[in-house]
Parts: C-alpha cells; structure tokens; sequence
C-alpha cells in the first residue's frame, strides 16, 4: 500500500469512527448561554485554564463564558427524559470531564437527552457579585432546553438536575427557588447541601467561594436548602458515602429527613466508603450507582422502563 493510499485509507477510516460515534448519540452541540458579555461579569476576558494534573481529577477554572454542551441519545426515551448535569468544584472549579461529560454519554446512552453546563466560576476581580451567578447561567440553561424542547424530542415535565457536590448544592437551591425554574426531579452525588456551621467540613470551600469571607447568619440559612423545602420541592435522588471528609454525609441525611417531612418522594443510598468526587463509579465498593438513580426515575414516571427490557 502507497503512502497516499494509506492517508486516504487513514482519513476514511477516523470519517467511519466519527460516524459511528455521531449515530450513537455521542455528537456534541456546544450552546453559548450569552450573547456578548454574560450578564454580571466585570469584564468579557476569558482565562479559562483545562487543568489536566499527574494525580487527580481534571478540571476547568477561571470560567466566565459559560456553555451547555448537548449530547443527544440515538433512540430518546418514550418519556423523553432529560438531565442538566452541574459538575462540582467548591465554585472554584469544574471536573468537568467524570463529573460532566463521561455521566452525560452514560444517560444519553440510557436514551435520556445530557447538558453539561459548564458554570462560571469565582475568580477575583471577574464578577460584580458571585454569589448568584451560578444560579442565573442554570436558569438560563433551563431557558434555552425548553426553547429547543421539540427539536430535541424532549418533554420539559421531565427535564432534571444532576448535581455532583458543589454542583449538588446549585441543583438542591433551584429545587427551593421560587423566583424561578425548578427541575422536575433532583439527582445529588455527595451534595454540599448545607452552609450552617454544623454541617459545613474544614476542608469544605463552597461556602466561602460563593459567599465570600463576612457571611451573616442569615446568608447561612438563606443557601441551605434543606430549611426551605416545601411540598412544592421535586422528588430527589441522593447518593453520598459515609467516609466523605470534603462534603459531609450528614448534608445528604439533612436534605432526605427534610424531603421526608414534606412527604416529598426521595431515595437516598448511602456507601460505606467511597469518599468525596467518585463520579458516576464507587471504585471503593466497586459499584456503578447510575442504573439505581434511572430505576428511580421510571419509578417516579420520569423515566420508561421498556429500553431495559431483557431480549
């Protein structure tokens, strides 16, 4: 075989795997969620740095152009089910990669529509107040799923959140937003739920990152979720280990006993091990909590049970 024909052979074959890749819902659409300057920023310089380290997770910071990344499943659920999923990161930072996109092509493979929003997140000098920038680019994110609803076959009655840690706290606040759009259902992995005194960790920097370094008692209760629950509040899935130093186990079981109260429906499971930022995989108990989480939504009517039908 020629050198030429090996490129060409070469070139036609990455155009057969991009195929593939694209036909099995694998394709992604990046959706800016501003035009211009996003609202709220001092500046429209983007430092946006992808930190990829020797150990640990990969992640992005200095986010100040946020974007939802869609990815779209081949056959879409009969219930036309979809996700926004919001990585974690203390609002310093985003692991986006596990904690983004690799759970986003686990659903879209599950037949439900996955966005990855990319967040901004803190840096000096970058907003005029933080504190609720998150908040509006998930608002804004809802916005634009419910504008592109039929031409992503999704149904907006079953259009949740997933939120890992950090991530977990922003969905558990727009699930007791009554200013806004709230999920349909919540999905929390090892959430930061509460910024009372109690349940926050030393090692915990979300509370700080988002709120600043003066935070009054009542900035305290006014972002922990789990004192503003009501029978409005959407059903949750919760998912946290015992052993988590960062985001304590006891924010997950505060949340649960809250949702109980109101007689909002709720699963909570709990590991053993399994520590903080384990993703869609507990490598400590060698268990993939993602199937559990999709059970629950058909469980709940997010979600039809036939794509899993054994042939």
């Amino acid at each position: 075989m020629s050198v030429r024909t090996l490129k060409e052979f070469l070139k036609m074959s990455l155009c057969l795997v991009l195929f593939i890749m694209n036909s099995r819902g694998y394709a992604q659409q990046v959706i800016h969620l501003y035009t211009g300057q996003p609202p709220g920023n001092i500046t429209h310089e983007n430092r946006e740095k992808f930190v990829r380290p020797e150990k640990g997770r990969p992640s992005i910071t200095n986010v100040t152009d946020p974007t939802l990344t869609v990815f779209l499943p081949e056959h879409p659920n009969a219930a036309g089910t979809s996700v926004i999923i919001c990585p974690g990161g203390g609002y310093l930072k985003l692991t986006i990669e596990d904690g983004g996109y690799e759970v986003a092509r686990s659903f879209a493979a599950a037949g439900i529509a996955a966005f990855v929003l990319k967040y901004r997140t803190w840096q000096d000098s970058a907003f005029i107040s933080y504190r609720d920038i998150p908040m509006q680019d998930l608002q804004r994110a809802f916005t634009i799923i419910r504008a592109h609803a039929n031409q992503w076959k999704i149904d907006t009655a079953h259009t949740g959140v997933l939120g890992f840690s950090a991530g977990g706290h922003l969905a558990a606040m727009a699930s007791v937003n009554s200013h806004g759009i709230r999920p349909a259902f919540t999905l929390l992995a090892y959430p930061v739920i509460s910024f009372t005194d109690s349940l926050v960790s030393p090692t915990l920097k979300s509370r700080s990152t988002l709120l600043g370094s003066n935070i009054s008692k009542l900035d305290k209760e006014d972002y922990s979720p789990e004192l503003h629950v009501t029978v409005a509040t959407p059903p949750a899935f919760i998912v946290h280990a015992e052993d988590d130093s960062t985001s304590l186990v006891g924010n997950s079981i505060a949340y649960y006993k809250a949702l109980l109260a109101k007689r909002v429906p709720a699963q909570m499971l709990l590991y053993q091990k399994g520590g903080h930022g384990f993703a869609q995989y507990n490598a400590a108990q060698d268990e993939n909590w993602l199937p559990a989480a999709i059970k629950w939504l058909a469980l709940n009517g997010f979600y039809k049970k036939d794509i899993f039908r054994k042939k």
